[in-house]
């Protein structure tokens, strides 16, 4: 690890909470191409040691008084393990660290798709490390929390979204529908917009059709469409169901 990563290191890391610590020890580890193990960890006290025993490196931070946040206290920051002795897997190559590292990538993208192979390439080219793509995934999900908002999060902002979509759009109509815990079961938009434009000038024929969602969150998106007289689709009304049943 070079002086100017030493520095940037205690200085960032010198109050801040443990896992925000634990990660950025951790990004240094993966850049410096060696591992750390947990020696002590409570809530009072993060005490961390090279994985290979009689090696110096080690970090102690200590909880604040008043509050959560961590202080470093002591910080060695020599590590002379030979490279042969590095382990494979990196131990410290978790989802949460790769996606800490791209999710400032993510932002930069400008909207373009990014997918778990690229995130293979990066974590290549930034770390030499090759990945599997199940842990990809995970830090590209990481990265999208981080970078927008989790997928709970998403499902929570519908209500407010439905509340100001009426108010802002006199004539549309927005539904949900809700079980125990306040976990979303069925969902229904349709834009004034839309009403008027079928009922004007489209052909009086409704096709409804859905699509799975595979993601974290399990259910069925659904479309409700009809053509205009150029035999273009219209779209009429979106949902969201637990899955095609009739009670749905």
């Amino acid at each position: 690890m070079g002086s100017r990563e030493q520095f940037d290191l205690q200085r960032s890391i010198f109050s801040t909470r443990k896992s925000d610590l634990k990660q950025l020890v951790g990004l240094h580890a993966i850049k410096g191409n060696y591992e750390w193990k947990v020696k002590r960890s409570n809530k009072s006290v993060l005490h961390l040691v090279c994985k290979i025993d009689n090696y110096k490196w080690k970090l102690r931070a200590v909880r604040r008084d008043e509050g959560t946040f961590f202080q470093v206290r002591s910080f060695e920051s020599e590590h002379s393990c030979p490279l042969e002795e590095v382990h494979r897997p990196h131990q410290q190559a978790s989802a949460p660290i790769f996606g800490e590292a791209i999710a400032l990538r993510l932002q930069q993208h400008n909207g373009r798709l990014i997918r778990p192979k690229d995130i293979i390439t990066v974590m290549k080219t930034m770390f030499g490390i090759q990945v599997m793509y199940s842990k990809a995934y995970q830090a590209l999900d990481y990265a999208l929390t981080l970078t927008y908002v989790s997928h709970e999060g998403r499902f929570q902002l519908l209500p407010p979204f439905c509340f100001v979509l009426e108010q802002q759009n006199s004539g549309t109509i927005t539904d949900i529908q809700c079980i125990e815990n306040n976990k979303i079961l069925y969902f229904f938009m349709v834009i004034r917009a839309s009403i008027r434009g079928f009922r004007r000038y489209m052909r009086p024929v409704i096709a409804v059709d859905g699509t799975f969602l595979k993601g974290r969150c399990w259910g069925t998106i659904f479309v409700a469409t009809t053509q205009d007289g150029n035999e273009q689709p219209y779209p009429i009304a979106f949902g969201y169901e637990d899955s095609e049943n009739n009670a749905s």
